[in-house]
């Protein structure tokens, strides 16, 4: 019997020009893909992809979108490849999980919710983040070589040194080596990573981001995100889906809804949701999208993992390829 299998999408800073071109070429269910984002973002998102400039894609409400259209196309583009070379449907994964914004993607690839409807709520998450941001400006910063303990006794020292700070611990994406992301606002950022580099951290390296996302900072967006959640069409999910907030699997639509309201605000755990994936048995990882961030995470975390990339027509051709040489036989097993 073979491994158990995850699908990955990752988050915003995967982002590049010219992502999702070469799906769009070779893919008539990717090109589907990027006519609903089009359409859902009301212009034409994917000449910013294809063609830049490279700030204008660094924008939250185009990166965002932008990071979950290739996903969900380059998704869409093996299902088309395997379904006419096997006649049959794409064998469904043991777990599903997505980095930030990328959970939009692996909730729709979970059967949660469509296209799009997944991304129109992502075109919403990046209005109301990007508005949340200019309201309360602020910033993030990578701590490496430290571990989380310590980093948030170093956000903690900052609060009580720094007045109003909220600086606090975004992003837990690697244990070793130690890899985490704080996010805050100027002042406190500025004391949480000499706080680190006190306590030991081998370099604390600014993120060119828009805000301080997964913190208090993006509260006032957190409203608005929840209620057009609540709105939207959304059921029991296929297949379960790990959540950021909790590293726990996902199996109820009323979870789901909560978890993607939740996380705008709260730390991504993916150090963790990679630690339960592979105690649960999975070896097999197929990433969807643009990048190979998630892919280079789990090799590092699981060493006998088998890790696989699509974000182009090459990538479809290997995984279809892959899977058909029995990778993906008992996938959900």
């Amino acid at each position: 019997m073979s491994a158990a299998m995850a699908w990955l999408f990752p988050g915003q800073g995967s982002q590049a020009v010219g992502m999702g071109q070469s799906l769009h070429r070779g893919s008539s269910a990717a090109r589907e893909v990027f006519l609903i984002a089009d359409a859902v973002w009301g212009g034409s998102l994917t000449e910013t992809m294809f063609d830049g400039p490279p700030e204008a894609l660094q924008a939250t409400v185009v990166t965002q979108p932008s990071i979950v259209s290739v996903s969900l196309a380059a998704l869409a583009a093996v299902r088309e490849a395997w379904e006419a070379r096997h006649r049959v449907a794409l064998p469904e994964p043991s777990f599903v999980a997505g980095h930030s914004v990328g959970e939009f993607a692996a909730v729709v690839a979970s059967g949660a919710t469509d296209v799009a409807t997944g991304l129109r709520l992502v075109c919403e998450r990046a209005r109301l983040m990007q508005w949340a941001a200019d309201t309360n400006p602020g910033s993030m910063v990578a701590v490496l070589g430290l571990g989380r303990d310590a980093v948030e006794a170093a956000c903690a020292s900052a609060r009580e040194t720094v007045p109003g700070s909220y600086v606090s611990v975004a992003n837990d994406n690697a244990h070793s080596p130690a890899q985490i992301v704080i996010a805050g606002d100027l002042p406190g950022l500025e004391a949480a990573s000499a706080a680190c580099r006190e306590r030991g951290a081998r370099r604390c390296v600014p993120l060119t981001v828009g805000g301080a996302f997964h913190s208090a900072a993006m509260a006032p967006a957190q409203e608005g995100l929840a209620r057009a959640i609540a709105m939207a069409p959304f059921g029991d999910p296929r297949v379960p889906v790990i959540a950021n907030v909790t590293a726990g699997p996902l199996r109820r639509a009323r979870d789901v809804r909560a978890e993607l309201a939740a996380q705008v605000v709260s730390p991504v755990r993916w150090a963790d949701t990679v630690n339960l994936l592979a105690e649960s048995g999975c070896r097999r990882f197929v990433e969807f999208g643009q990048g190979t961030v998630l892919g280079n995470l789990v090799q590092r975390a699981i060493p006998d993992a088998e890790v696989h990339s699509v974000g182009d027509t090459d990538g479809v051709g290997r995984v279809v390829e892959w899977l058909g040489s029995g990778a993906g036989e008992n996938a959900n097993a």
